[in-house]
């Protein structure tokens, strides 16, 4: 399966891998198996976005044929050659034609209609100044009717047994950060309510938000950063133009380069949406930013993400922003943490006993989220090299080391979210820091005495 880096200039497109029909190349995309209504499918997932939402595919055997024949190099008649060798029967090249076609208006191949498509999409992107709403989308009078079913699964988020508590036991004026899920709200929004209350409710003041959220692509930045504002159900989102651009001019022209990967990246809208719903008509600002994997850094022993340059250099930007703007400005972290399961490559179902070693890894990594040292953090994914699949790990470690002596973490909420196959488990949860030297209200001294 073909994969590459993308980037948001016009160079990428002319140096994409492009491949004729006549020899395909499967993009990279994921699939997952599953079951819709009895019937085994392949579910297919796009991370570049070109496809819009998810497709089904029917698992027949000569399309896992082509599957794994579709590299670029094997042409359709030696595809359907080798399929007649493995089947014992004889197989047309026209069938393999005609599902090379059929894929490629799929735009599931890395060819000339693909690109076209992703160009296409590349440039309504960056023409729009509103970066749309994905997750729920709505327009017109169906805003409203949108409006309201988002609105009734928030107070959801309020009302069950997992919910927060109605007074959380925080020093008030306290909360200059939290970590905070990037799940969808169905499985996780519960978790969210607990880092939202706590910063909304117990928080410095901040209508200025710095949201880092977890790049699930690869890119070749580890950090990029967008001027668009985020649409939601509820409004849009307006993103502080000019932090943004102090945070730039420090980091480099890098910081747009792939400022694409936006496009689909559900991790900051998820908080942005909710940032609108809590502070309503209140005048609010984000600083949206995404942050990739560092898990390439786990395989060198001994040396902390704080050494490589680019990470160095962009949380001493999130530093010397802080401390120049101070209680003005809260940072959010969209984070998940372990991903277990068939759907996620493993061979072990999420039965009890693979709970419960989840949880037990999950905790470990909450102990040292709790310690502040983002380096003690890291270090809990090097022996098994991020066996666990936790996602945010770069996106955590940042928040840690630019909250470092500023706020003390603390664990509000950890759930997992297991499905009934016991197939897909993520585990979450929502942290909250709490900034130095901040004390609870005391309590009234006052007596009441007879007289």
């Amino acid at each position: 399966m073909g994969d590459f880096p993308l980037r948001v200039n016009f160079a990428l497109f002319d140096n994409l891998p492009i491949f004729p029909i006549e020899t395909p190349a499967l993009r990279a995309v994921e699939m997952t198996p599953v079951q819709v209504q009895g019937q085994h499918m392949i579910l297919v997932r796009d991370p570049a976005g070109v496809i819009e939402g998810a497709a089904l595919l029917v698992p027949d055997p000569l399309l896992i044929y082509f599957f794994q024949m579709a590299d670029g190099q094997t042409t359709l008649g030696e595809m359907a050659q080798k399929a007649t060798m493995n089947t014992g029967q004889i197989i047309p090249a026209g069938m393999f034609e005609s599902m090379a076609k059929q894929l490629d208006d799929a735009l599931l191949l890395q060819s000339e209609k693909f690109r076209a498509a992703l160009i296409r999409k590349y440039e309504q992107f960056m023409e729009s100044p509103t970066r749309p709403c994905k997750t729920m989308q709505a327009n017109g009078a169906d805003r409203l009717a949108m409006m309201k079913q988002v609105g009734d699964e928030f107070r959801r988020h309020r009302m069950s047994s997992i919910s927060p508590p109605q007074a959380m036991d925080l020093p008030m004026g306290s909360v200059n950060a939290i970590l905070c899920p990037h799940i969808d709200y169905a499985r996780g929004g519960e978790v969210y309510a607990w880092a939202y209350r706590a910063l909304k409710e117990h928080g410095t003041g901040a209508r200025t938000f710095i949201i880092l959220g977890t790049n699930h692509r690869h890119t070749h930045n580890r950090f990029i950063g967008t001027r668009k504002n985020f649409d939601t159900p509820f409004g849009v989102v307006e993103t502080d133009q000019a932090l943004v651009n102090e945070i730039a001019t420090a980091y480099g022209d890098d910081f747009f380069r792939e400022e694409y990967v936006h496009a689909d990246e559900h991790t900051i809208e998820l908080q942005a949406v909710y940032l609108k719903q809590i502070f309503a008509d209140e005048p609010i600002r984000i600083v949206p930013i995404l942050v990739g994997s560092f898990d390439d850094l786990l395989e060198t022993a001994g040396s902390p993400p704080g050494q490589d340059e680019e990470i160095s250099r962009f949380t001493k930007i999130l530093r010397d922003v802080l401390d120049k703007h101070g209680d003005k400005v809260a940072l959010i972290g969209g984070v998940d943490l372990s991903h277990c399961g068939p759907e996620f490559g493993d061979e072990q179902v999420n039965d009890d006993a693979r709970v419960k070693e989840v949880e037990a890894r999950d905790m470990t990594a909450i102990a040292a989220i709790e310690s502040g040292d983002p380096d003690a953090f890291f270090d809990v994914y090097r022996d098994d090299l991020n066996a666990f699949k936790v996602c945010s790990i770069g996106t955590i470690y940042c928040v840690l080391a630019a909250m470092r002596g500023r706020g003390t973490p603390k664990v509000l909420k950890y759930n997992q979210a297991n499905s009934t196959d016991k197939n897909c488990l993520v585990s979450f949860a929502s942290i909250a820091f709490i900034k130095s030297g901040a004390e609870a209200k005391p309590k009234s001294r006052i007596i009441l005495l007879n007289t």
